[in-house]
């Protein structure tokens, strides 16, 4: 199934968002622990930009794990903007299939989308809280982000990639909710 335009404008409003993220961060905060058990500020934008990275490969005739969780050298907001600029590339390669491969397996181009666009999201929060940056993030992708995370499944609650959901008031606001739903403490 094609991306659908509204997957597509959250997908790019996520890098943007995450985007002004890493260009808020001081450089004596990039070492600071982030709300990703055994991560730091540094990490979580590596894991982004692996995702990016991973996401050309994966609509270009290679596969998404060939690429993702590979050592990200040199300046991390360097690696960033690099990725980022790929990014346009791989969306024009993804307009032209249907599928991504992800670990040998064809997946749908939008569910691949989707599932980063929530990733940019929380990993936002994650940096952020990380650095004593802005934490709030826009409320359509929160909704979006949030419609998505129904994607998670238990299999994906395991270290580095989802926790165990954490329990939230039932007053708790929609940004709240989305970070407890994603394994973290709001």
């Amino acid at each position: 199934m094609p991306v659908s335009e509204t997957s597509l404008n959250d997908f790019l409003a996520a890098i943007e968002l995450f985007d002004a993220r890493v260009g808020g961060v001081a450089d004596e905060t990039w070492l600071a622990a982030s709300p990703c058990e055994g991560w730091t500020a540094r990490d979580v934008v590596a894991h982004c930009v692996t995702n990016l990275r991973a996401l050309g490969d994966s609509v270009t005739g290679g596969d998404f794990f060939a690429t993702f969780g590979n050592p990200v050298e040199g300046e991390i907001s360097s690696a960033w903007r690099d990725a980022r600029q790929s990014v346009s590339g791989a969306l024009a390669a993804a307009a032209s299939g249907d599928t991504a491969m992800v670990g040998g397996n064809a997946v749908p181009i939008s569910a691949m989308i989707d599932g980063l666009m929530r990733d940019l999201v929380i990993h936002a929060w994650d940096l952020g809280r990380a650095t004593g940056g802005d934490e709030k993030l826009p409320d359509a992708l929160v909704a979006a982000a949030t419609v998505a995370m129904a994607m998670v499944g238990d299999e994906q609650r395991v270290p580095g990639l989802y926790g165990k959901e954490v329990k939230v008031s039932g007053g708790a606001s929609a940004q709240d909710r989305l970070i407890a739903l994603a394994g973290r403490q709001p």
